[in-house]
């Protein structure tokens, strides 16, 4: 087969949209398939929120490409004349010295970022939400500058620049195989096969099925989030409101994101439980939401935010997909050049979603990237 496309991208999800978006402005026939909907909740790209921030406490190097990330962003507010991302601020909580504490002060000081540090007995008058908080935290950190993007709204806004632009994007297409042949990439999709000179996998929780020539192993895990409607409607928006994320004594952290005008459905404070959750299959993954984990969630948000609880009125289950020491890979497949991957993005790797579809685009047309992704390059685990 002659190839039909410069690139075909398998996964329309964050990444994959953000691929076909940088892709298609080089000027490159594109071609994207998606195993659902634009937008869709089946993945790790739903919810309405995901927030955004700079002083990254799990890897200081992550705060270049954040920067980056965020005049795309921009860009694309700009591109698509509708609001993507609130500033709204992030509240760090956590023991003096703690990981969170500690991660974020180290990256504020070696890049610049603006933070300023709370007093506990300071912070009922600044964010009434968080006063009489229960959990021993010894030191509040806040972040102006950060806030949250809304993803659905954001993965639509790509492709529809993309598509603008001349890509093509295939909807409720499964796709089961691929192969290099020649100086083509054939590749599977809905009874039909497709032939491009290069392949970009972002399949997210699908990647395992996809990618198993990937020498890094990866896992799936079930996350419940949930939207609480607070017994006192005062201090739960964005304008008194941050977002935040809370170390607890006892489990994994809390974060959460506050109601603004705009949300949509479901409404409500969004909050979940970063980390804490199952192995699983999406394709087999259970989309119910127990009795037992809305409490959970109700209890421990009356702890961490006593100023703005109430009862969880809706919920949800996503899924995070972990590489060993939960860092990204953006890399070539093992052993080709035609095909490049991006996985393992742990529950907080939205808000790189540009930049990480330019970092593609770079990798298609360059073989190559200027943008700082050494460590989060495959060969950090098998030495090659």
């Amino acid at each position: 087969m002659s190839p039909q496309w410069d690139v075909i991208v398998v996964g329309v999800g964050a990444m994959g949209s953000a691929a076909i978006w940088q892709l298609q402005r080089r000027g490159l026939r594109v071609l994207g398939i998606e195993r659902f909907s634009r937008g869709h909740a089946r993945g790790s790209s739903h919810g309405g929120s995901r927030i955004f921030r700079f002083a990254y406490f799990e890897h200081s190097d992550y705060v270049p490409l954040l920067r980056r990330a965020d005049s795309h962003w921009i860009e694309l507010e700009q591109t698509s004349e509708q609001r993507l991302l609130h500033r709204c601020g992030v509240l760090y909580g956590g023991k003096v010295g703690s990981e969170v504490i500690a991660g974020v002060k180290h990256s504020a000081k070696t890049h610049g970022i603006a933070i300023e540090s709370i007093a506990r007995e300071a912070i009922e008058s600044r964010f009434p939400a968080f006063s009489n908080c229960a959990e021993p935290i010894g030191e509040f950190l806040f972040e102006p500058n950060a806030g949250f993007v809304r993803p659905e709204r954001a993965i639509c806004a790509m492709i529809a620049q993309s598509e603008r632009l001349g890509a093509v994007v295939r909807e409720n297409t499964i796709v089961s195989g691929w192969r290099e042949n020649g100086d083509c990439v054939e590749v599977d999709a809905g009874g039909v096969t497709e032939c491009a000179k290069n392949l970009v996998l972002c399949p997210g929780a699908w990647t395992a099925d996809l990618a198993r020539s990937l020498d890094v192993p990866l896992v799936n895990s079930r996350q419940v989030i949930g939207w609480i409607t607070p017994d006192q409607l005062r201090h739960s928006d964005a304008g008194s409101m941050p977002a935040f994320f809370i170390e607890r004594e006892s489990g994994a952290p809390m974060y959460g994101i506050p109601m603004v005008a705009d949300q949509g459905s479901p409404t409500g404070i969004k909050i979940g439980f970063h980390g804490a959750g199952d192995p699983c299959h999406p394709n087999s993954v259970d989309r119910v939401v127990r009795g037992d984990e809305l409490r959970s969630m109700e209890v421990a948000f009356a702890r961490v935010a006593p100023g703005v609880a109430g009862a969880v009125t809706n919920s949800a289950v996503c899924m995070y997909t972990n590489t060993p020491d939960e860092h990204f890979i953006i890399d070539r497949m093992p052993g080709t050049d035609r095909v490049s991957i991006a996985c393992g993005f742990c529950g907080h790797g939205f808000k790189f979603a540009p930049v990480i579809g330019e970092i593609l685009a770079d990798l298609v047309v360059h073989g190559e990237t200027s943008l700082p992704i050494h460590f989060l390059r495959r060969n950090r685990f098998v030495g090659a």
